[in-house]
């Protein structure tokens, strides 16, 4: 009877050694990973303690990962990289022109400032100007009259006053 009570226990020792060790490859090393550790290859590659790892000639070049979403993952994210770095290129460009049109407004805006202010000198000149001219056209006119009005024998030069 106490055979069939250690039947059991007999059973539970093999499992209890497996769980305890395993068996690398020839040329391998085992090592037992800590919290947050990671193994690496000699050759740079290294495994996170949640990563699945497979037999040799498994996966494409691309290491532990077989062919998956990641191809085309990555392949999406260079692409997108590349629409990034383009539209950071063309809004440069857009914000070049911008500040050079801007410089370009403020340039024409004091341009369009110092042509008004030429303008309203003009106009001045020319009110002056006309008025000189009404005053000698009705200066004129009044020499006209008075000579009109003298006789033959009065003398003309009374009308220039």
């Amino acid at each position: 009877m106490s055979f069939l009570r250690l039947l059991p226990v007999i059973f539970m020792i093999p499992s209890i050694s497996a769980a305890q060790s395993f068996s690398c490859g020839i040329g391998d090393r085992p090592a037992c990973l800590g919290y947050g550790d990671t193994v690496c290859s000699s050759r740079g590659k290294c495994v996170s303690q949640d990563a699945a790892c497979f037999e040799s000639y498994q996966c494409n070049y691309e290491g532990f990962t077989c062919k998956s979403n990641l191809t085309e993952c990555a392949e999406e994210y260079d692409g997108l990289q590349t629409r990034y770095n383009s539209l950071v290129n063309d809004y440069n460009e857009l914000l070049d022109d911008s500040r050079e049109m801007r410089d370009a407004f403020k340039t024409a805006l004091e341009e369009l400032d110092e042509t008004q202010n030429a303008l309203s000198n003009v106009r001045s000149d020319l009110f002056f100007a006309r008025q000189e001219l009404d005053d000698a056209q009705d200066a004129l006119t009044e020499i006209q009259t008075c000579i009109e009005g003298l006789g033959r024998f009065d003398d003309p030069t009374s009308c220039l006053h």
